[in-house]
């Protein structure tokens, strides 16, 4: 592409970005109490706003049936129900807004129509321990509450049942009667030779898990992830009748949550499926899914999880996907919580989700949750990669700011997201007091927030950063090996947190520390790496992307066909570093000596004379071997501040740069193997292009490089562009930046509160939670002041030295912008004339003073026992505020203190010639 049209395409998508890449938001409608008035003025406010479309999740009721109130909760499925939602639909696609929408009423998948033999199972195992030689017998009556699917009983050894002597005891469990009917379970007589043995079996408890915070009516069992009929069960009843209602394609995307399955580790044809998949029968070996059965036990850990993955992936989460695409519509997952091969689960999906749980305004890798699913796009083909943003993000809730989200939304997109889902929005009824209703995990983004009219501003970023990563394809060199089958050999019979115990296993610091050092990285799973890649010159090609080189880490077991993977990736000339020791295992207990064998022949043939290629656990020696072979793509020299991420467009090159600090930086950049001129496009602001101080250098590997000078202000981010062939001389060219010739301190600030009687007089403006009166006042206040401007300057910007959290300059009564988000810089040069002129800053706190307000705040007057209205129990209405509505996790009375509100220290006026 000729550059010139490279900068224009660039330019034209920062100005006008497709509307697709728009930001989303969780929608929460609670119990259904929604009508067509309050759905039309909400969907208003967010397209306004810049948000380009809902998810909405229907979730348990926050208030009682009131008719004064105009709230009635809509009874799951009934008429009403489809007649709303449809509605809904119908709506946003005549607003040009997505529409996706959550199966089922909260998470996870599940209904009151789902029977015990297609909902979630957990085993439990007993054991009991025995001395031979005797015949044993006992009547277990009472003694557990569920099913026993498979029994065996081995000797024991030193504490190991030694697997030559275990034999499946299953049809010794006969029923006792009480009158023809069943009431417990007998061991019927077992002989029992010398020694001591021990009598294992696994009980499928009676009692499963439930839907988490259900609508009305749609409370009931969750279903086995595992089963196909159970998936199909909850297909047919609560999904397909929406499809049937409103329409293929209605929908854009429907949603699965997070997998949080508590304790799901069995399924009904879970041995059936074992031995058909494994080859042999795992009754005799269950007591090594929880104690020591010897040698063997890793392995027959790592089948039966083996199984339990392929069974979620191909009963789950590939034809919930299926289902999706036959009805018109896209599935979009988060798959965080399986205890499957995660990246294959993600990938599962036609859009990939991550999430971000908990106060990311840092810049650290996720690897548990964003990370993972971005890994899965790459790997997959999987272009859009979403993730649900803002969970948690402050605590105690309420205290976030649009500039805190700022922080954190760059690095949701450092770590390789495109699309960003809000959590989120809570459909409120007009006429509530403030804060209205709250989604209890959430940031509070909806129209009854203070800074709501303010949002518009993170919204447009959000549109404009989407779009550019949304174009071409990732560029990353490295790849960071899965070991899942260490995972799954080291764990007990468990719903095992795939995600989570491979970042234990990795470690958190250590992937952030690989990725600070330059070498941003995606995961490599075992399918990826035997299914889809192909060796090339340097390493392998997966998708439209080279990884040249792969790090082991704390990997002790291999599948023998990866092991294979790894030595044709070094014979093409690609990079293998192991941390922590070379694989020496295999996994699965057929053929095992064989497996073995192989993997340790491969292992040894690729580090027969590449010793320096084996590195302990430490992420200095890590970072020195992976400089020793291959250069950063990106070295960047402030990297605890600043991140990136790399795009290839065609031949453009796109790199995302992201200061997630609260103070400025001025930073070197080197990008490997570029070379021409670069351009540096800003995410905010004028659309001009900015000058660089560029200069080509060598590395220290003898590979040519950019090396450009960035200053970037606190939470500033850019692009850094090189084009294909580009002269520098091509480009119009912003004004460098420059030093102000003139500093202006504003003195003798009035400050007020509209329609309140409380006032006050600062030198240098003071926060307003001081003046009393105002602890726990949560909205609008004004800070007034006067200036005379005697000789006009070609630039003047006001400068606040804190604020609390956004505002609206006005300069003799006109509106010269907002400020919400550090260095609290406005150019007001227009709007100011010679001789005297009023500034006024109308600024908004966060809704947390409000909250806590121990005269009112979030707390509400609890119901009498029976009320006159649904639901008639007063202490369910009583029950759900008091656990869904808390201030915060874990937070004390210390933390429930006013926060600072408004404007504090100097504010000045800034002028450039």
């Amino acid at each position: 592409m000729n550059t010139l049209h490279s900068l224009a395409k660039f330019k034209e998508i920062l100005k006008n970005p497709p509307l697709s890449s728009r930001g989303l938001t969780r929608w929460w409608w609670y119990g259904c109490a929604a009508t067509r008035k309050e759905i039309t003025r909400e969907l208003e406010y967010m397209k306004e706003a810049g948000l380009g479309g809902v998810e909405l999740q229907i979730l348990y009721p926050l208030s009682e049936d009131n008719k004064d109130k105009n709230i009635r909760n809509i009874p799951y499925f009934s008429p009403e129900f489809f007649d709303i939602i449809e509605f809904t639909a119908k709506k946003c696609r005549e607003m040009g807004m997505r529409f996706d929408f959550t199966l089922g009423s909260s998470w996870p998948y599940g209904g009151p129509f789902v029977p015990q033999e297609f909902a979630m199972q957990c085993a439990i195992p007993y054991q009991i321990d025995l001395k031979g030689p005797q015949v044993y017998s006992e009547d277990i009556t009472n003694q557990f509450v569920g099913d026993v699917v498979v029994a065996s009983i081995g000797k024991m050894e030193n504490s190991v049942m030694l697997p030559e002597t275990v034999r499946d005891i299953s049809d010794k469990f006969a029923d006792r009667h009480l009158f023809g009917w069943v009431w417990g379970k007998k061991i019927e007589p077992i002989e029992i030779p010398e020694g001591d043995w021990k009598l294992c079996f696994f009980v499928i408890h009676r009692y499963r898990q439930s839907v988490l915070k259900p609508a009305p009516g749609a409370e009931g069992l969750v279903i086995d992830h595992c089963s196909r009929e159970a998936l199909d069960c909850f297909l047919e009843n609560m999904a397909q009748p929406i499809v049937d209602r409103l329409g293929k394609g209605a929908i854009d995307s429907f949603f699965c949550d997070s997998i949080e399955c508590d304790g799901q580790n069995w399924s009904g044809k879970l041995l059936e499926e074992f031995e058909r998949r494994r080859g042999y029968d795992l009754g005799k070996y269950i007591y090594a899914l929880w104690g020591d059965m010897g040698e063997i036990t890793p392995h027959v850990r790592y089948d039966y999880f083996l199984t339990m993955s392929e069974m979620t992936l191909e009963n789950f989460f590939e034809p919930l996907t299926q289902w999706c695409n036959k009805n018109g519509s896209m599935s979009r997952i988060q798959a965080h919580g399986t205890w499957g091969d995660i990246l294959r689960a993600y990938a599962a999906a036609d859009q990939p989700e991550g999430e971000t749980f908990g106060d990311h305004r840092t810049l650290e890798c996720n690897s548990i949750h964003r990370r993972m699913a971005a890994s899965a796009g790459h790997l997959y083909g999987k272009n859009i990669i979403s993730n649900e943003t803002f969970t948690w993000l402050g605590n105690p809730r309420f205290t976030e700011t649009l500039e805190g989200m700022k922080a954190s939304v760059d690095g949701v997109f450092l770590d390789g997201i495109n699309q960003i889902v809000n959590h989120g929005y809570s459909l409120t009824h007009e006429g509530l007091d403030s804060p209205g209703w709250c989604f209890y995990a959430s940031s509070h983004i909806s129209h009854t927030n203070t800074w709501w009219p303010y949002y518009k501003h993170l919204g447009k970023y959000i549109h404009k950063v989407s779009a550019f990563l949304q174009l071409g394809n990732p560029h990353v060199e490295v790849g960071i090996y899965l070991p899942q089958a260490d995972v799954w050999a080291d764990n007990r019979l468990s719903d095992v947190h795939m995600a989570m115990r491979l970042e234990d296993r990795i470690g958190r610091e250590l992937a952030d520390g690989i990725n600070k050092a330059g070498y941003w990285f995606d995961y490599l799973n075992d399918h990826a790496l035997t299914e889809l890649a192909v060796p090339c010159q340097g390493g392998i090609r997966i998708q439209d992307n080279v990884y040249r080189v792969i790090l082991l880490i704390n990997c002790h077991r291999l599948p023998p066909e990866t092991a294979e993977t790894l030595e044709a990736f070094v014979e093409s000339g690609g990079i293998l570093i192991c941390v922590g020791g070379v694989p020496n295992d295999s996994c699965g207990l057929m053929n095992r000596g064989e497996r073995r064998s192989k993997v340790v022949s491969a292992m040894d043939r690729i580090f027969a004379d590449k010793k320096d290629r084996i590195v302990s656990y430490c992420q200095q020696e890590i970072v020195s071997a992976l400089r020793r072979e291959i250069d950063p793509d990106v070295d960047i020299e402030k990297s605890q501040k600043v991140g990136y991420v790399h795009r290839r467009d065609g031949n453009d090159h796109i790199y995302f740069i992201a200061n997630i600090s609260p103070e400025p930086v001025r930073t070197r950049i080197a990008f490997k193997d570029r070379t021409g001129g670069c351009f540096v496009l800003p995410t905010e602001g004028e659309e001009k292009l900015a000058p660089v101080d560029f200069k080509t250098s060598v590395s220290p590997l003898g590979r040519p490089r950019a090396e450009v000078v960035l200053d970037l202000e606190a939470y500033q981010s850019v692009f850094v562009i090189f084009p294909d062939g580009m002269d520098i001389s091509e480009t119009e060219l912003a004004p460098e930046r420059s030093s102000p010739v003139f500093v202006y301190q504003l003195k003798g600030w009035e400050f007020f509160v509209p329609g309140r009687e409380e006032k006050a007089f600062f030198q240098t403006p003071e926060t307003w939670e001081t003046i009393s009166g105002l602890e726990y006042y949560s909205g609008e206040g004004v800070y007034r002041t006067f200036f005379k401007y005697e000789k006009r300057y070609d630039r003047v910007c006001i400068r606040l030295q804190r604020l609390y959290c956004a505002a609206t300059v006005y300069i003799n009564g006109q509106d010269a912008g907002d400020i919400w988000k550090a260095p609290y810089v406005l150019d007001i040069t227009k709007y100011l004339r010679l001789g005297e002129n009023t500034i006024e800053l109308k600024v908004v706190n966060t809704l947390f003073n409000q909250v806590i307000n121990p005269e009112g705040g979030l707390k509400k007057q609890e119901l009498p026992v029976v009320i006159d209205e649904w639901p008639y129990f007063g202490n369910i209405m009583n029950n759900i505020y008091k656990d869904k509505q808390p201030i915060g996790i874990g937070c004390d009375d210390s933390e429930l203190v006013p926060m600072p509100s408004g404007i504090l220290g100097d504010v000045v006026l800034e002028m450039f010639d």
